[in-house]
């Protein structure tokens, strides 16, 4: 064999060997270190929320090849501050913070749902007895002329879903006059804690809260449930910033496949969603068992489609303009963009 030959095997050789090791490294599953997507979440610490808890605790985001951040907020509006100013890239959050900051020209998203008809008014004490199960404006009135202050009522910041909701009951529903009424707003634990302590005579709550918190104080009652204060109240969805949804959108799907999956753990075995899930939420100070009966409670309803919440947040996000929560007109559908969601589940 002549030099030029050995050469030319020589170099078909390295050639067939690169081409080889290449296709290992793009094969799937093989995921490489250049290849892993990094997606800072923000997330309140609610129930809602669980699907996400569950597809990182389950190890299916790392799988799926993202490598996931998780922050914890407070409030939709506290979240979606800092999604608009580019410190994380999505958040599973309510839907109305989505809105308002879109009003507001924000370049933000809704890929899918996660759970509708989440919110409740819990009240104890005194006033929980005097509306005896049936709230009306005679009784807030009453309270009022017997114990010579307002109604105190703890929620979320003006703009997010509780604070909206609570709104749309009292004076909409119940059509209670708002001097009788003094809405506070606080974070979501100090909710909890303050109608624990007798500080709030009422608060809008959710799961995991109106489970832990009957169980700590079994004079909690429930004054108006979710469908109660707004007909298919719509709740915590997954929003996204424009630029993530730019430059990755593959990701986005596989996110959604997994988060699809972990609604239906929640749906088919609660048990170990709430295991999951505790790892989250729980640290500690809450038994799985708890948290599992919050996912069995006829407040969670867990729905990944986005495509049904779109006439609910309609007439949510008008009503939000009518009390003043909303600037400008911003068409809902266009706030949402359902291609990540229908390549999820897509045959």
């Amino acid at each position: 064999m002549t030099a030029l030959t050995r050469r030319s095997a020589l170099m078909a050789l390295a050639a067939t060997t690169l081409a080889a090791t290449s296709l290992v490294a793009l094969a799937p599953g093989s995921a490489r270190a250049a290849d892993t997507v990094k997606l800072e979440v923000g997330y309140i610490p609610i129930l809602a929320a669980a699907p996400l808890f569950i597809l990182d605790g389950e190890g299916w985001a790392r799988e799926a090849g993202i490598d996931l951040k998780l922050t914890k907020f407070e409030s939709g509006p506290h979240a979606i501050q800092a999604m608009a100013a580019g410190k994380i890239d999505a958040m599973y959050a309510g839907v109305a913070p989505v809105l308002v900051a879109r009003a507001k020209g924000a370049d933000i998203s809704v890929i899918a749902n996660s759970a509708v008809e989440e919110m409740v008014v819990a009240g104890r004490g005194q006033f929980a007895k005097a509306l005896g199960g049936k709230a009306t404006p005679e009784s807030f009135a009453k309270f009022v002329a017997d114990n010579g202050r307002k109604v105190k009522i703890g929620t979320q910041p003006p703009g997010s879903v509780p604070d909206t909701v609570l709104r749309h009951w009292l004076f909409k529903v119940v059509k209670v006059d708002p001097a009788t009424v003094d809405i506070i707003s606080m974070g979501i634990d100090k909710t909890q804690q303050a109608l624990l302590a007798g500080a709030l005579d009422a608060a809008t709550i959710r799961e995991p809260t109106v489970t832990v918190t009957k169980q700590m104080d079994p004079n909690v009652s429930l004054l108006a449930t979710g469908a109660e204060m707004f007909p298919n109240q719509p709740g915590t969805v997954i929003a996204v910033r424009g630029e993530v949804i730019k430059q990755h959108g593959d990701a986005l799907t596989k996110l959604l496949k997994a988060h699809v999956r972990a609604v239906d753990l929640i749906a088919k075995d609660p048990a170990r969603a709430a295991k999951v899930a505790n790892e989250y939420l729980g640290k500690g100070l809450m038994e799985p068992a708890t948290l599992e009966a919050a996912f069995r409670s006829p407040g969670s309803k867990f729905v990944a489609d986005p495509h049904g919440v779109v006439p609910a947040v309609e007439n949510m996000m008008a009503y939000t303009k009518e009390i003043g929560s909303a600037e400008g007109i911003v068409p809902v559908a266009e706030a949402f963009d359902f291609r990540f969601y229908d390549a999820a589940v897509a045959k």
